[in-house]
């Protein structure tokens, strides 16, 4: 695998093949829609935590190069799943809820203001490198191999060191283990919801000696006694000799302290004494892992042009105003137009023999790069940029096929990341271009 490398959102593609997906190989559009469908809520609730948080920096997206030079997606199909929404909200019209379009695109206006230009992937060669780590992630624990999601218990020392306070039932294990009454193995086996229950009831509190002020768990000074009590009662929740159900209602749990044995019966710690269990402050933490921008209109306002034809001066002036987030198939189409344009005042006021205006775009394109590369205002690596843009089959942004088809096929969706992609690696050509 490569160190991690930063690709355009725009240049990822979702994997037709997914394990998700029940009807592979649907095209593009169509699997971004699938898995729209198959996320549901999901998708609004994995978009909001993007905007809000970015991406997980310690779970990179697996991609592999394709022969188009786009990169396949082969881990990390949700996340593109919602950046796409996000980017594009329309895409996913019809194939979520309602009120989950509703909120797609409420969060896309947030998400617009501040979008990503890349996100840092890990490149495979192929499917076979990244098959093992794929299937280690996705299929559970495996006898150690994979990863072991957390119990309520992690769960909850974890959010006390990242700014929040230790769940009652956790401290007062932490209290049993830290005396010795309780090893590892047997906490890992206490269900801790039902003894959290059960310690958030005031009334056992007072029956068995504990407090709870400022979410710190209070122990009376009868040590002894108290563990006395928690391991009889850890003992019956371990040996289902009571259950969650039997615990439901109120009544229910004062029933069952008053069941204890008299002898157990600890008296409360005054609102002075007794000793504090361990808790936390709160501690803030950001996560970024996307290179961002804000520029919100096609041509940023520092490139400088110098156009010199009136009309496709116009064109350019309207380009710098319109918003991308606002208005992107306008951008799309004006933009295919200043392209074509561009080209056609450079033809004619150079004079390039090979082609014409009614040349095709692509033949333009790689004529006035070849001119370009010649009087060197264009060096090698913006020139490959320029060449790969006019194939016809390319489809690295922007391709001139993906243009014409932002201009004529009305299931193309443009989105301010495309579109903004497709500027940034024409930009030193048509810089160029109105060098003349």
């Amino acid at each position: 695998m490569s160190d991690p490398m930063p690709i355009p959102v725009a240049d990822l593609w979702l994997d037709e093949e997914n394990p998700r997906l029940a009807t592979p190989n649907q095209g593009q559009r169509e699997t971004i829609r699938a898995m729209a469908a198959y996320q549901g809520t999901r998708l609004q609730k994995l978009a909001a935590d993007i905007v809000n948080y970015g991406l997980d920096p310690s779970d990179l997206m697996t991609v592999m190069e394709t022969e188009n030079r786009r990169y396949l997606v082969l881990d990390g199909n949700r996340r593109v799943t919602a950046l796409k929404a996000l980017e594009n909200p329309e895409i996913v019209n019809g194939a979520v809820p309602s009120r989950v379009f509703t909120a797609l695109k409420r969060l896309s206006a947030l998400y617009q203001a501040n979008s990503p230009e890349s996100v840092f992937c890990t490149l495979v060669n192929d499917r076979h490198e990244a098959d093992h780590w794929i299937e280690l992630k996705h299929t559970g624990y495996q006898d150690g191999a994979g990863p072991l999601r957390w119990g309520p218990d992690e769960g909850a020392r974890f959010r006390a060191r990242t700014g929040g306070i230790l769940d009652i039932e956790t401290q007062a294990l932490n209290f049993l283990q830290q005396r010795g009454s309780i090893t590892p193995e047997y906490r890992s086996k206490i269900p801790t919801t039902t003894f959290r229950r059960l310690l958030r009831t005031p009334v056992v509190r007072e029956k068995i000696g504990l407090g709870w002020k400022d979410g710190t768990l209070i122990v009376g000074d009868d040590e002894d006694a108290i563990v006395k009590v928690l391991l009889h009662i850890t003992k019956d929740l371990t040996e289902k000799q009571i259950t969650v159900r039997q615990l439901d209602r109120l009544e229910d749990r004062v029933r069952y302290v008053a069941s204890l044995p008299s002898d157990m019966l600890v008296t409360q710690p005054s609102s002075g004494g007794g000793k504090q269990a361990e808790s936390s402050k709160k501690k803030q933490s950001t996560r970024e892992n996307i290179v961002q921008r804000t520029q919100d209109r096609l041509i940023p306002g520092d490139v400088t042009l110098n156009v010199s034809d009136n009309r496709i001066k116009s064109i350019e002036h309207e380009l710098r105003r319109l918003s991308l987030q606002q208005y992107p198939n306008a951008v799309s189409v004006l933009f295919r137009v200043f392209l074509e344009l561009s080209a056609d005042a450079y033809i004619d006021d150079v004079g390039l023999s090979k082609v014409n205006v009614d040349s095709q775009l692509g033949s333009k394109i790689q004529a006035i790069t070849n001119d370009l590369v010649t009087k060197k205002k264009l060096n090698a690596q913006q020139a490959k940029v320029a060449r790969r843009a006019a194939q016809r089959d390319s489809f690295l942004g922007p391709s001139i096929t993906g243009m014409h088809q932002y201009l004529h096929n009305r299931h193309m969706f443009p989105g301010p990341a495309d579109l903004r992609t497709d500027w940034d690696n024409l930009q030193p050509w048509f810089k160029a271009v109105w060098s003349f």
